[in-house]
C-alpha cells in the first residue's frame, strides 16, 4: 500500500471545511494542515485534532503567506516524513469518490515520468458516472491543471523545484504544470474522480449594452491584480517555450482585451478592478512580485 500525505491549506476558514476535509482525510496517512489565516477558526482545529488526531500535523504561518509558500512547507514536511506523494487541496473542496483515487494511485505508480495526478473538478461527465464500477482511466495530454486535488510526485518536485513564491497566489498551479511540460513530465488526468470545486464566485450579470443576463464567474479587485501580473510573468518566463499557449500576445489578449471587456460589460466594481489591473501591469514592468495589498 502507497504512504500517501495530504494537504490542505486554510484561509479564515468557515466550519463547513472540516466537511471537504473529511471526504479524504480518513484516506491518508498524515494530513498536513497549513493555516494562512489572520483569524483563527479554533473550533475546526480543535475538531480537526479531535477525529484525525495523530495523523494531524498542524503549522500555523500567523498570517497570509500565499498558497504557494504554504505548498511548499507542506511539501517539505513530507519529504521530511519520507512520502513520495501527496495530495494538495483548497480548503473549499471536497471529493466524491477519494477512495477510487488512491486506487488509481497505486495502478500508476510505476508509470516513469509521473509529475502528478488530477482529478475531475469540473464535474464533466458526472451524469454518467458509476461510483460502484469507476475505472482508472485517465488522458495525458493535460497541459496544465488547478492545485487542487493533485497528487503530487515529490521525487519530481526536489527536480522542478519548488512552487514559485514570486506569485503568491494566482497562477501558482500554471506555472509549475509549464515547468512540467519543459522537462517532458506527465499530467495524468483522471476523469472518473470527482471534486466539488468552487472556481471565483458566479454571479448572473446583465450586459450593460444588449440587457441580456448570463452567469459569469468573478474575481474581485485583489485577484484581478495578482491575474494581471502573474499572466504577464507567465508570458515573460516561459512565453518562448510555448508561444501559441502563454505568447505575450496571447497573454495580453486574455487579461487586456477579453477580460477588461468582461469587466465594462457584466462586472460591478469598473474602477476598481481595472485599477488594479494596471498596477498589476505596472509591478510587472518594475519586477515588483510576492505579496500587495491593494489599498
Amino acid at each position: 500500500m502507497i504512504k500517501l500525505a495530504a494537504c490542505v491549506v486554510l484561509y479564515n476558514p468557515d466550519n463547513t471545511v472540516f466537511d471537504n476535509i473529511f471526504t479524504y482525510g480518513n484516506y491518508v496517512d498524515n494530513l498536513i494542515v497549513v493555516d494562512n489565516s489572520v483569524k483563527k477558526n479554533k473550533l475546526l482545529i480543535d475538531e480537526l485534532n479531535k477525529i484525525f488526531q495523530s495523523k494531524i500535523i498542524y503549522i500555523d504561518n500567523n498570517d497570509n503567506l500565499g498558497i504557494a509558500t504554504a505548498l511548499n512547507q507542506a511539501c517539505d514536511k513530507a519529504l521530511e516524513l519520507g512520502f513520495k506523494w501527496i495530495l494538495t487541496m483548497d480548503q473549499d473542496s471536497a471529493f466524491i469518490n477519494f477512495e477510487h483515487y488512491k486506487q488509481c494511485l497505486e495502478k500508476v505508480n510505476n508509470i516513469p515520468k509521473v509529475a502528478l495526478l488530477a482529478a475531475n473538478t469540473n464535474k464533466e461527465g458526472f451524469d454518467k458516472f458509476d461510483k460502484e464500477n469507476c475505472d482508472c482511466s485517465y488522458k495525458d495530454d493535460k497541459f496544465s491543471v488547478i492545485t487542487s486535488a493533485n497528487i503530487v510526485n515529490l521525487e519530481y518536485f526536489k527536480d522542478l523545484g519548488k512552487f514559485n513564491d514570486a506569485l503568491f497566489i494566482d497562477m501558482v498551479d500554471y506555472d509549475y504544470c509549464i515547468r512540467i511540460n519543459i522537462e517532458k513530465l506527465k499530467i495524468l488526468y483522471f476523469q472518473n474522480i470527482f471534486v466539488e470545486h468552487k472556481l471565483g464566485e458566479v454571479h448572473l450579470r446583465k450586459n450593460i449594452i444588449t440587457g441580456k443576463r448570463r452567469y459569469k464567474t468573478e474575481h474581485n479587485a485583489q485577484r484581478a491584480y495578482y491575474i494581471a501580473r502573474n499572466y504577464l510573468y507567465i508570458a515573460k518566463n516561459y512565453g518562448n517555450y510555448f508561444p501559441k499557449r502563454v505568447g505575450m500576445l496571447h497573454i495580453i489578449n486574455i487579461v487586456f482585451i477579453h477580460d477588461v471587456t468582461k469587466i465594462l460589460l457584466y462586472e460591478p466594481n469598473k474602477i476598481k478592478k481595472l485599477k488594479a489591473k494596471a498596477i498589476g501591469l505596472y509591478h510587472f514592468i518594475i519586477n515588483k512580485y510576492g505579496k500587495y495589498s491593494l489599498k
